[in-house]
């Protein structure tokens, strides 16, 4: 009788996470539908300040998700996996960041031979408008506590339920895509695979907050520094911006020419840092677990009346489409 009760509550279990993952996907449609109707708005009319307008994207992006959980009565820090890391591990991520970044302005410098950089005139504008602690917070802090606690908080958690690593791809394609352009969405993916990573290296999405963190504060106080020293050095820094765009490589070889050596260097440090971060937290046999689940062939998954639980449903198809239509569209005009 004991058996049946514990097999009839991991049944329920695993029936309820097949639900979730439903319903995120649907969450995932209402933010996109949400977010393409907003474009119909005098957005520049209703903020004329453009740092008004990343906080109310922001706020749009995590709307959904914030009533969900409050809606279901759910606690923000288990479901997001909010919990306390070592104070050294914060140094070890402040270093994989560093370690990490060769390899995200190599896929940035990429992408920029075949589309445009679409965000940087916005950030300048941002900063440019506001004080360095109000840039900071709109484009770091924000992004950081809003976008990893929808895309890895809520979308990945309950992907890795039923398969780590294809909630690790699907919640790093979902934030790529999300972007709505090409040139976010290579490097957001690859960013959202490595903020996934860091997640089960801790146990706490406050690793993926930080180093999300880390990343858009370097992005702004170089801006910030750019700026100031415009108002001063007005002639040096337009002859030091010429220099730069003559510099600029111009094929996929000169690309790898310029960034490759440091992409190989840092990239090795970040997984030996990676490893250190894993083994500080007491996490490195559960890392070892989700590839060693890859390297077998697959994952087991959940499964439900004998099926696996797919992470895919038609609200979710239905939302990359509209994506990826608004990528292309994007495009050409």
């Amino acid at each position: 009788m004991m058996f049946i009760n514990e097999e009839n509550g991991r049944m329920g279990g695993e029936e309820r996470r097949s639900m979730n993952i439903k319903k995120i996907n649907q969450m995932f449609l209402v933010t996109v539908l949400i977010s393409l109707l907003a474009g119909f708005l005098p957005l520049n009319r209703m903020f004329p300040d453009e740092g008004a307008r990343l906080l109310f994207s922001e706020v749009l992006l995590a709307a959904p998700g914030a009533i969900w959980i409050f809606a279901a009565k759910r606690s923000y820090v288990k479901t997001v996996r909010l919990k306390k890391i070592h104070g050294s591990t914060v140094l070890l991520l402040f270093l994989f960041f560093i370690a990490i970044m060769p390899l995200m302005s190599m896929i940035n410098a990429i992408s920029m031979l075949f589309v445009d950089n679409v965000t940087g005139n916005t950030l300048a504008q941002v900063v440019s408008g506001h004080s360095f602690p109000v840039s900071l917070v709109l484009i770091a802090l924000l992004p950081c506590v809003f976008e990893e606690s929808v895309y890895r908080g809520l979308f990945y958690n309950e992907y890795r339920k039923a398969a780590p690593i294809g909630g690790i791809v699907l919640s790093a394609f979902l934030f790529g895509i999300m972007h709505a352009n090409w040139n976010q969405f290579s490097y957001a993916f690859v960013m959202g695979v490595v903020f996934s990573l860091l997640i089960e290296a801790t146990d706490s999405i406050l690793s993926s907050m930080l180093v999300h963190f880390f990343i858009n504060g370097w992005s702004a106080t170089l801006l910030f520094l750019v700026d100031r020293f415009s108002e001063y050095f007005p002639e040096e820094i337009a002859q030091a911006f010429d220099t730069a765009q003559d510099m600029t490589p111009q094929t996929f070889g000169d690309v790898l020419r310029t960034f490759l050596p440091m992409v190989l260097v840092g990239t090795a440090a970040a997984v030996v840092i990676y490893r250190q971060i894993a083994v500080k937290e007491g996490r490195l046999a559960a890392v070892r677990e989700i590839f060693a689940r890859g390297a077998r062939g697959g994952e087991a998954g959940a499964r439900v009346h004998g099926k696996r639980v797919s992470l895919f449903s038609v609200p979710l198809v239905v939302a990359i489409v509209f994506l990826v239509l608004l990528m292309v569209v994007n495009e050409l005009l």
